[in-house]
């Protein structure tokens, strides 16, 4: 009665956990170059038992959320006609300067400055292939590999690390090692929308709902069982 106790207990926990990922993703429809995070789930004590030795047998004591991981499929693309805005097409990140460090993002509606230089939404420089800032002009065209016509620096792109990539807020990623070059392209006067897709989400969000509900109710059923066993005791 204790074991079905917990695994009600734990199928609540993954459940509002699954819950709080998709609403994430759906509060962000509308963040640009915004990347949806998605989960799993799979038997808690199998978790633990398969990380510290052999395999253990099927019968499962719970459940427990999953790689959780970024789904870096593409978002579409949207024109906005304004010359600092830019979209990558394929593999690749945008590399920017923070207070803490170099961090990376796929939102590329950027701006200019009152100093000149491009920079995101937060202030924070885009960076060239050298690690410098970039001071694009008052006009300026950006190829699809980088390169800006009229000064020659180059917007650098890194490659999705293969080892993942950690949120910072701010639209920001951080990521460690060495990234390797990506191969996408930079698409100027564009920029690239969040890759959740709305109906899959809702759906998700109440498949989850349901399962909260469903493991909720198990619970309400293991505490009256042990309250009649335990009635049961005294009456003998």
């Amino acid at each position: 009665m204790i074991r079905g106790f917990y695994t009600a207990l734990s199928g609540m926990v993954a459940a509002m956990t699954r819950q709080a990922v998709v609403a994430d993703n759906i509060a962000n429809v509308n963040t640009v170059g915004f990347k949806e995070s998605r989960t799993t789930q799979d038997d808690f004590e199998l978790q633990v038992m398969n990380s510290v030795g052999p395999e253990l047998g099927l019968l499962g004591t719970g459940t427990i959320p999953t790689n959780m991981r970024l789904d870096v499929s593409q978002g579409p693309l949207q024109v906005t006609d304004n010359q600092s805005d830019m979209a990558i097409e394929g593999d690749g990140l945008f590399v920017v300067r923070t207070g803490g460090g170099v961090a990376y993002t796929r939102a590329g509606n950027f701006v200019v400055d009152a100093t000149g230089t491009l920079v995101t939404q937060q202030g924070y420089p885009v960076l060239d292939t050298a690690g410098h800032s970039i001071q694009p002009g008052q006009k300026f065209t950006v190829g699809p590999d980088g390169t800006i016509l009229e000064t020659g620096q180059r917007i650098a792109l890194v490659a999705w690390p293969p080892g993942g990539v950690s949120r910072l807020g701010e639209n920001l990623l951080s990521a460690g090692g060495q990234l390797s070059p990506a191969t996408g392209q930079i698409h100027q006067r564009m920029i690239e929308g969040s890759n959740t897709d709305m109906a899959i989400a809702m759906t998700e969000l109440i498949s989850f709902q349901r399962s909260f509900q469903l493991s909720s109710r198990a619970l309400s059923l293991q505490d009256g069982t042990i309250a009649d066993a335990t009635q049961l005791g005294r009456l003998r």
